[in-house]
């Protein structure tokens, strides 16, 4: 009986310690940040239709995610007696006189014969857009056509990260800048303020 007794405690005393060992449940949480994404952007408008507004849009565009030189060409039908190549050179020096001003700095630009075709500005550039973390998508409900059903794959807090990279001005600004020079702030104000005292 004594025996039987000490068989139970012992079981008993392992079930415990097996209560104790360790358990994990993945998280449905998302810890991703916003991502910087490369993109092409590419633009083509018939020369005629052309406008400062056109050319506004793009420098303002350029300003938030331009990540390259800016590469313009207009179009033009060799064979046309009322826009050739003069006149699409005319055209190109112009947009480009526009764009610079608008602060577009780099930019290569060109004239492309184009036989039967009609003259045509085009533009593109490398950016850096700001993206949700990899593997995120919005809430189901929201706008992406899914079912509150499927809520059981939704990582809590893409939502949250999506909008926000969406609110980012210039996403490349994500990416830190590189310094001359390694030292810190304080560093910096330190030397500012050990020259003042021995020079004064």
């Amino acid at each position: 009986m004594k025996n039987g007794k000490i068989f139970i405690l012992a079981l008993c005393s392992v079930c415990a310690l097996a209560a104790c060992g360790r358990q994990s449940t993945p998280s449905m949480m998302n810890t991703s940040r916003v991502q910087l994404a490369p993109e092409t952007n590419l633009m083509h408008m018939p020369v005629a239709n052309v406008t400062t507004g056109y050319l506004s849009n793009i420098a303002q565009n350029y300003d938030r995610y331009g990540a390259d030189t800016v590469q313009m060409t207009v179009s033009y039908d060799p064979k046309s007696k009322t826009y050739g190549a003069v006149q699409a050179f005319s055209d190109l020096s112009k947009f480009k006189k526009t764009l610079t001003k608008m602060g577009v700095r780099q930019i290569e630009a060109d004239t492309v014969p184009s036989e039967g075709s009609e003259p045509t500005f085009m533009l593109s550039y490398d950016a850096i857009v700001a993206a949700a973390p990899a593997g995120c998508r919005n809430m189901p409900g929201m706008d992406d056509g899914l079912t509150t059903a499927e809520i059981g794959d939704y990582r809590f807090g893409c939502s949250t990260e999506s909008m926000l990279a969406k609110q980012i001005y210039r996403p490349s600004d994500l990416g830190g800048k590189e310094g001359d020079d390694a030292i810190d702030g304080r560093r910096a104000a330190n030397v500012v303020e050990y020259d003042r005292v021995i020079t004064s």
